[in-house]
């Protein structure tokens, strides 16, 4: 019997595992999807993932959105962290970042699959060669393209040209850095011309032509001269920002709105944006790319009702018959991590295949990237084209322009140094530098940081068991500095019992200590001497991140000496105010409580939701500021010389005025300063005053021989905390300015914020951490030494 129930038990136990392992055989496989589409992209997306699941009935596919916005640098952070997805949406500008340090799979061993029902043969000699090199590092192809999209196409609207007295626009005509009337429409600055309007006082209120950005058309014209900016698409070693013909192009296009006025400048855009000049008929015609297709359907009426009728032309090309132009475009990777490449890869060729590029083309939302499906239906008009997606009817100009597209060079380091040789890029378009002097510079400098860092690429391996071995002594010295006053002292049984619970109670804290604080410090510390971005393994530097801080890195002391400026202005305004605020609030009068609620909201409102108040208020074009400047004429010709072309000041993109425009933003948050020093006012005894009123002392001698002495441990402790507030300044720059324009608002904490999560240079950005450590400790100490004239009630000196 026992012999029977023992077999019967393992013949249970073993077709349980069975079924188990049945289940898990044909369990769904789940992979992650994740693009920046916007909106109307990922409704079109979703559906396909839907279509996709349906044909592959063994995997479920989770779609997740992405804002564009560190879209890159969150991926790279989830990769690092085991967490990336199995798919993710990529473009040339980006995918080294990721190809080169070993995150995504090549996918060429893909494509020799043999085709079934669900999966077709593939060729990539289907896609535009244009889109598909961009996407390979050293002849692999790491990204399959979905989209290609030329920044060549000028929307144009049929009734201004017509109004004008222009013909039809064919593509034919060309450009030149001087107008050529002779040939009347074929010349585009001509076209320009005849369309500029102007007011009564000859003021330019109307114009012909808007880029997206102005970069866009500074872009075209440095390619249509056959200029680039890196001799290597793919690995630059020269930066190229001094070529005098790109030096020629960025001075034509600032021209263009400063002098000429043939397009809008920044100040003329300031409370909209270059497609909705368009929209709303301000400018004739406006230049991007094809995916502004879909949402001009939407805003743009039809004439019946108020609107006008529009199309789209290829931007004109350069006068000695060269067509080249910016072009942009995006595809599908699989991570090197995921656990399913062969889904991955099934789920990859459906969306960047005939499947997933022809829903995309159906709603006019990218060009695919397939040839053969750029020129048929859905994506070029046809008789079975709903009438809603007839427009633009001439997008078969697209195929052409596809051909033609230039890449930014997409290499590992050119994030940096471009960032760097771009830096003036504002002061150019805003005609406080010639693009002459601001480009030799910044090239210059762009060029030393490539050279030093090419240098780091031959680096030995980080050691970590030294590494580990030092970070525990470390931590052995600082325990031993901690506890050394307590070696050799004599206590009883009592009190030792005592120090235990003690040290029971508090084990919580110091066991966080240790894992939240302690840790992460030494092993910043540790780290700080190394090159390490996360992903790949460290490699040991020595003392080279700080030799290069305070040797090489051009903006290291840039960025000290901005954040040093805006401590020394704004913590003793804004001590100032709090204390003033403090003052005029000390009251006993009805309602003083809701006065004092108003004043600290600020302080407790979102920094995001402050700056985006304070780019309103500082806004060229009917912003608060340039408001007040105009109606005082004092102050208005007094600030005259920092004025624009418009007469209007760009507060917030103007190299001498960001900085003091942030720091007036710092006032928002005086609210903090002024509860503490209103608490420490009320806790003054009255009859100190009283006392000095007897005695014939003023206003002003009561409040300097009594209230600031008084609260003056509350008055120490706001400056203190302030200073080292402002050395930790991040938000208001990160949101508005960005660091610009020149690196006039680039703070330290941003300078190390963008080497650590935008760069990967974490062993970097460690320096710079331990060196703003040493400064705010540095200073504090100094402050400190001014504790002998704080006064503490009852204290002995």
């Amino acid at each position: 019997m026992k012999c029977s129930m023992k077999s019967l038990l393992s013949r249970v136990v073993a077709l349980g595992a069975a079924l188990l392992f049945a289940a898990q055989a044909h369990a769904d496989v789940n992979l992650r999807f994740v693009c920046w589409d916007g909106d109307e992209a990922s409704k079109v997306l979703k559906d396909e993932i839907r279509a996709f699941e349906k044909a592959h009935p063994g995997i479920k596919v989770k779609f997740e959105a992405a804002v564009y916005d560190n879209y890159f640098d969150k991926l790279l952070t989830q990769y690092a962290a085991d967490a990336a997805p199995d798919v993710a949406m990529l473009n040339p500008d980006f995918h080294q970042r990721f190809s080169k340090r070993g995150a995504l799979l090549p996918l060429e061993p893909f494509f020799n699959q043999a085709p079934n029902d669900v999966t077709p043969a593939f060729d990539i000699k289907n896609y535009y060669p244009a889109i598909v090199q961009p996407h390979m590092y050293q002849g692999n192809l790491y990204v399959l393209p979905r989209d290609i999209a030329p920044m060549s196409i000028i929307y144009y609207n049929k009734g201004l040209l017509k109004k004008a007295g222009i013909g039809p626009l064919d593509g034919s005509w060309t450009w030149d850095f001087v107008a050529h009337p002779e040939k009347g429409d074929g010349d585009f600055l001509t076209v320009l011309q005849k369309l500029q309007k102007k007011n009564a006082q000859g003021k330019v209120v109307g114009w012909g032509y808007v880029p997206g950005w102005q970069g866009l058309f500074t872009d075209m014209v440095v390619y249509g001269t056959g200029a680039r900016y890196a001799d290597n698409a793919e690995d630059p070693t020269k930066i190229l920002f001094n070529d005098p013909r790109v030096v020629k192009a960025y001075q034509f296009s600032a021209d263009m709105t400063l002098k000429q006025k043939l397009m809008p400048s920044s100040f003329d855009q300031a409370g909209t944006n270059a497609k909705q000049m368009f929209t709303q008929g301000k400018v004739a015609m406006f230049q991007s790319g094809i995916w502004e297709t879909p949402q001009l359907r939407k805003e743009i009426a039809p004439p019946s009702e108020g609107g006008f009728e529009w199309d789209i032309v290829a931007a004109p090309g350069y006068v000695d018959g060269t067509r080249a132009y910016p072009s942009g475009g995006s595809g599908y990777a699989i991570m090197s991590k995921t656990r399913h490449p062969k889904e991955a890869w099934l789920l990859t060729q459906w969306m960047a295949g005939p499947p997933g590029m022809t829903a995309m083309a159906k709603a006019g939302i990218a060009q695919p990237a397939i040839r053969s499906l750029a020129l048929q239906e859905p994506w070029i008009p046809g008789p079975n084209t709903p009438a809603d997606q007839q427009i633009p009817q001439n997008r078969i100009i697209t195929d052409e322009t596809a051909k033609l597209g230039v890449f930014p060079p997409g290499g590992l380091l050119w994030k940096e140094v471009s960032d760097i040789a771009k830096q003036p890029e504002a002061t150019i378009y805003t005609g406080d530098m010639t693009a002459q002097e601001a480009l030799t510079r910044s090239n210059a400098t762009a060029q030393a940081r490539l050279d030093t860092l090419r240098k780091e690429q031959d680096l030995p391996a980080y050691n970590w068991g030294i590494g580990a071995a030092i970070g525990v002594l470390l931590a052995a010295v600082l325990l031993v500095w901690v506890y050394a006053p307590e070696f050799g002292k004599r206590r009883t049984l009592r009190q030792k019992r005592e120090n235990r619970v003690a040290y029971l109670f508090i084990a919580p804290w110091i066991v966080g200590m240790i894992v939240f604080t302690g840790g992460p410090m030494i092993l910043s510390l540790l780290m700080s001497f190394s090159d390490w971005d996360i992903i790949r393994g460290a490699r040991f530097r020595g003392l080279g991140n700080y030799m290069e801080a305070f040797t090489v890195d051009p903006t290291f002391y840039k960025s000290l000496m901005v954040t040093c400026l805006y401590t020394l202005f704004s913590v003793p305004s804004g001590v100032i105010i709090s204390l003033a605020l403090a003052l005029l609030l000390n009251t006993k009068v009805k309602g003083m409580p809701l006065w004092r609620t108003c004043y600290y909201i600020p302080a407790m409102a979102s920094p995001i939701a402050g700056s985006l108040i304070w780019q309103k208020l500082f806004q060229p074009e009917g912003g608060l500021f340039n408001t007040l400047v105009a109606a005082t004429p004092g102050v208005r010709n007094l600030l005259a010389p920092l004025a624009g072309a418009n007469g209007q000041i760009n507060w917030l993109q103007n190299e001498k005025t960001a900085l003091g425009s942030l720091i007036i933003m710092s006032v928002f948050g005086a609210g903090g300063g002024m509860v503490i020093l209103l608490a420490a006012l009320q806790g003054v005894p009255q009859y100190y005053y009283e006392a000095a009123t007897l005695d014939g002392a003023g206003p002003w001698r009561r409040f300097r021989n009594v209230t600031v002495p008084l609260i003056s441990p509350a008055l120490f402790f706001v400056v203190i905390t302030g200073f080292i507030g402002s050395f930790q300044v991040f938000t208001q720059a990160f949101q508005i300015t960005k660091g610009g324009p020149n690196n006039s608002t680039m703070f330290f904490m941003l300078h190390l914020y963008n080497n650590a999560f935008q760069l990967l240079r974490m062993g970097y950005a460690s320096a710079l951490a331990w060196v703003l450590f040493f400064v705010i400790l540095l200073f504090t100490i100094v402050q400190l030494q001014a504790n002998r004239f704080v006064h503490y009630e009852g204290a002995e000196r």
